[in-house]
């Protein structure tokens, strides 16, 4: 990957405000699950990635309009319900970047339904999605591109899984072609059987499925996962060795995004791992004291490891050379902007006040960065597409 400007932490020099909005700090009000605090029901409200939910709290929690707050993000889990609007349908809580722009569909669209149910437009204004779409030109969805992450595998802090393990050129990739699979990410997560694979000097591991006694034990989030959806476009189809839930003493669970437990219970155990969130989770005492936001550490002692011989740490921080990284994005209907101030002044424009807010009495540190994420000011080349703050017309989806 290579950037166009560097990720920076400074608020953008010369930012125009809009005539109705601007970006006050106070008192930031508590937020779990769901928003709290006054008011309690937002203008906006969004559903879905786990990756970005911690983000878009600090960000509902300090950006204002007319001296209100007007974003409302409701975490991927908590309680099995929610409500967004005073009077609003009460529908099952969205887990996951699919299960968001599912229930921003099904919100704006009456054929779509979500969990069952149609909701209403007023019910969801946005999704948060940490992987994009099939693009097309004037699609009815805009994935605004909202900050940097960048995905590495994580693992116990004491493992037979090696550190600095290669994404892999392709599926089947045998370098010294003596019959042997190089150990990669992508012949890992695509054996269908227990495997030996070999790292550059010759050594072996056994990749294998949870029970099989193998080196390595391959996991990926639950379905719905954006996370789990942009893995899988970087390793190839999955291999049924990989599994998206695990067995313990206390019986057989989900691997949730960016949640270490699978790594504290299964012996060898790998899964990707948003080196954001891990970041956020690590800083969370000091997240809470600069914005009242409750981040869950869920790390459970997982470490991110090296993919090749790059770190996915640059002086503490996300290292932007890092090979696996994406853009995050906020989900809007494309035609709304135009109706909803209150959405295109919070999300459309690189000096909108998503990209803009700062650490409430730090004007020179960005909400963005504090949470982990990197900066996409100035443009964020990856694989050849530049991805711009606010750019609601070039990622539009239907």
């Amino acid at each position: 990957m290579q950037t166009n400007t560097k990720l920076r932490r400074g608020l953008l020099a010369g930012l125009a405000a809009t005539a109705v909005a601007a970006v006050a700090f106070g008192a930031a009000a508590p937020a779990n699950a769901d928003p709290v605090g006054t008011p309690t029901y937002r203008t906006l409200a969004g559903v879905g990635s786990d990756t970005t939910q911690d983000l878009n709290n600090g960000l509902a929690s300090v950006i204002t309009i007319g001296g209100s707050l007007k974003v409302g993000s409701y975490d991927a889990t908590g309680s099995a319900t929610i409500q967004t609007k005073s009077g609003g349908t009460v529908f099952n809580r969205p887990n996951g970047s699919g299960s968001g722009v599912t229930a921003l569909k099904s919100a704006k669209d009456a054929t779509t339904l979500w969990s069952g149910q149609n909701l209403v437009d007023t019910d969801v204004q946005f999704a948060r999605s940490s992987s994009g779409a099939t693009f097309v030109a004037n699609g009815t969805y805009s994935y605004i591109p909202l900050a940097l992450d960048a995905v590495t595998y994580a693992t116990a802090s004491t493992t037979a899984v090696p550190n600095g393990i290669p994404l892999g050129t392709s599926t089947g990739q045998d370098s010294d072609s003596d019959g042997v699979l190089d150990l990669t990410l992508r012949n890992i997560y695509t054996r269908n059987a227990t495997t030996t694979l070999e790292n550059a000097s010759n050594v072996g591991f056994t990749v294998g499925a949870q029970g099989s006694g193998a080196n390595i034990i391959p996991f990926i989030p639950q379905a719905g996962s954006g996370t789990r959806s942009f893995w899988i476009s970087k390793v190839g189809t999955l291999g049924t060795i990989v599994s998206a839930t695990y067995t313990d003493g206390s019986g057989t669970h989900d691997v949730q995004e960016h949640d270490g437990s699978v790594t504290a219970a299964v012996a060898n155990a790998l899964v990707p791992f948003s080196i954001a969130q891990h970041i956020a989770q690590g800083n969370s005492a000091t997240l809470a004291s600069d914005y009242s936001i409750t981040v869950a550490d869920v790390r459970n002692g997982a470490v991110l490891r090296s993919v090749g011989a790059v770190a996915p740490l640059a002086g503490g921080v996300l290292n932007p050379a890092f090979p696996i990284a994406r853009p995050v994005f906020t989900v809007v209907k494309y035609a709304e902007l135009s109706t909803n101030t209150t959405l295109a002044s919070v999300f459309q424009g690189s000096t909108a006040l998503a990209y803009t807010a700062t650490r409430p009495g730090s004007p020179s540190d960005l909400v963005i960065t504090d949470f982990g994420f990197g900066d996409l000011t100035g443009g964020v080349t990856i694989n050849g597409v530049t991805y711009n703050p606010g750019d609601t017309t070039s990622f539009r989806a239907n």
